[in-house]
């Protein structure tokens, strides 16, 4: 089987890592895969991975002109994706599943927010993520209070909860604000992500962070349920800042770590990366990739 995968870098780093570990798996599977991504490549660590941006533009022109029968696109589609769409069967992922950017048949990651039309492929995480250069500091730090993160918050939501978290002895930082220093803190263990919205990608970084033993607080909804276990993270039951308080002081505590080691059981149980590769490697066939 012979396929072409190109990777946006419109990916976050743990949309990223979910593309990187099936692609390991699936060449572990037997399949050819020839990979190209708009960004960066180091944290994909996908082999035979080559920067788009490093071709020359014959070299580009002939790819798109002449190579592959197969092709899947992670992420927002590149300009010149339609010239693809001409000649070769296509494979779409989003993240976030707006249905009218789909450009080619449509793949979702997640069992609870696949429709009609769509197929759902499993996705695959690691045990051990390493996401920084110092050692030792992937498991959630009881030692200090941990900085509360949050994610997927309008500024309103953000008060209520900077208002919780004192209530908790702690503090709110908004991840969405400062990505790149979320994820430092993130790597360094010593933070608890809270997700008053969950969607598709942020129940994907719940899942990461639970394997850093990093638990999650978030509003009740069946993308945690699918990703973490319904006891994989702390439930908030609703947005004042008295029930704020209470969720965080249990994320905390004993409630943040039972939640953290159930998150993890239920991942690897469910999302190993053989499982994910071989649903791929079945729609491939399916889709005309065994020609």
């Amino acid at each position: 089987m012979d396929c072409y995968w190109y990777i946006s870098d419109s990916l976050r780093p743990w949309e990223a890592a979910v593309v990187g570990t099936l692609a390991r798996a699936l060449i572990r599977e037997g399949v050819k895969l020839h990979s190209f991504c708009g960004g960066g490549t180091e944290s994909l660590s996908i082999p035979g991975l080559l920067s788009w941006h490093s071709l020359n533009a014959t070299e580009r022109a002939l790819i798109v002109g002449t190579k592959g029968k197969l092709w899947h696109l992670w992420g927002t589609p590149p300009s010149w994706w339609k010239f693809i769409r001409l000649r070769s069967r296509t494979i779409h992922t989003l993240f976030e599943n707006p249905a009218k950017d789909w450009k080619g048949h449509p793949t979702v990651l997640s069992a609870t927010a696949c429709s009609s039309g769509e197929s759902y492929i499993p996705p695959a995480f690691e045990v051990k993520m390493n996401w920084s250069a110092d050692e030792g500091k992937e498991s959630f730090e009881e030692t200090g209070t941990p900085v509360f993160l949050l994610s997927g918050g309008s500024a309103e939501e953000f008060e209520v909860f900077a208002e919780g978290a004192a209530k908790a002895s702690s503090t709110l930082r908004n991840f969405d604000e400062s990505p790149d220093e979320g994820m430092k803190l993130l790597s360094s263990g010593n933070c608890i992500l809270l997700l008053p919205r969950p969607s598709s990608s942020l129940a994907l970084l719940s899942a990461f962070v639970a394997l850093m033993g990093i638990p999650s607080v978030a509003v009740r909804s069946a993308l945690m349920d699918e990703m973490l276990g319904k006891e994989g993270y702390v439930h908030l039951q609703s947005e004042n800042p008295a029930e704020a308080a209470h969720a965080l002081r249990s994320a905390l505590g004993e409630g943040g770590r039972s939640a953290s080691a159930f998150a993890r059981r239920n991942i690897t149980d469910t999302f190993s990366p053989e499982k994910g590769a071989r649903k791929l490697k079945t729609l491939y066939l399916s889709l005309g990739g065994d020609q």
